[in-house]
């Protein structure tokens, strides 16, 4: 008789299955990155509506532009804010379509074997 037919078949670890803390934890990271793509979005349709935005720099003073009086710093901060905003959608879309994936990756189907 052949090996394959004789063998043991050996014990394997259960397929992996995501914890509900991991779960809760990544859809609370989900939400914050949407939230902060979310506030951005607020910051570029006030600084549209009221004629002046300010930049988001951590390191120094605040300062604020208008549309009056610097037109094109105006202009690129909310052409980069958007486009912080949309990179950030983008980040927690990929990021949730990658975790579905590893999470529910399917198993590999097992091969019925015929006897003859």
């Amino acid at each position: 008789m052949s090996q394959k037919k004789t063998r043991v078949p050996l014990p394997h670890p259960p397929p992996y299955r995501e914890s509900r803390t991991v779960f809760w934890l990544m859809n609370l990271v989900y939400v914050l990155i949407i939230c902060s793509a979310g506030l951005l979005i607020y910051a570029v349709i006030d600084g549209l509506i009221h004629g002046s935005i300010s930049e988001m720099n951590r390191r120094a003073p605040n300062v604020t532009y208008k549309l009056a009086q610097q037109p094109k710093m105006y202009w690129f901060l909310i052409a980069w804010h958007s486009v912080e905003a949309v990179g950030l959608l983008a980040m927690a879309g990929a990021a949730f379509w990658l975790h579905r994936i590893v999470a529910a990756a399917p198993e590999k189907p097992t091969r019925k074997r015929t006897r003859r």
